[in-house]
């Protein structure tokens, strides 16, 4: 339990939540999130920003370069490795990415604009994904492109 509680991927999906929870309330909070969520960014080097909406079960075993941008949503049971991007192609185009509940986001990949990354679909290491991704895909590559069907976590184990 304390490895757990100490380890730095559930600490900052803690501070990220209280950070989000924190600049819904009056002005005096939302300073008070500002101040939690550049704690968050200077002690683990993971931006989350606190208009993203996180899914419960957020997993980031190895939180340092992550950056979640301001209109990500991620659903339940996601995991996402260090040094993934989620954001906006362009400053003139407001769409982030939708990551699906049970998806799984490797190393350095880049997942960017208004896409939707489907249920448990798998996104290699390095990746560079523009387009939606169906459900249980597996893609890779820059651009990434569906080289496999990825295994459903209910139907694995």
């Amino acid at each position: 339990m304390i490895a757990i509680v100490t380890s730095p991927g559930f600490c900052v999906v803690m501070r990220a939540r209280l950070a989000i929870w924190l600049n819904r309330g009056g002005k005096m909070a939302r300073i008070l999130s500002r101040l939690v969520w550049r704690g968050t960014i200077t002690s683990y080097g993971c931006y989350i920003a606190v208009t993203a909406r996180l899914g419960s079960g957020l997993c980031l075993p190895h939180p340092i370069g992550v950056v979640i941008g301001e209109g990500s949503v991620i659903g339940n049971d996601v995991t996402i490795y260090q040094g993934v991007t989620l954001g906006r192609t362009s400053q003139d185009v407001a769409a982030y990415p939708t990551i699906e509940d049970g998806a799984v986001i490797y190393t350095g990949a880049t997942v960017l604009g208004g896409i939707r990354v489907g249920r448990n679909a798998v996104i290699a290491a390095h990746s560079v994904v523009l387009v939606d991704v169906p459900d249980h895909a597996c893609v890779a590559g820059a651009p990434a492109r569906i080289v496999g069907e990825g295994k459903s976590r209910a139907k694995a184990g």
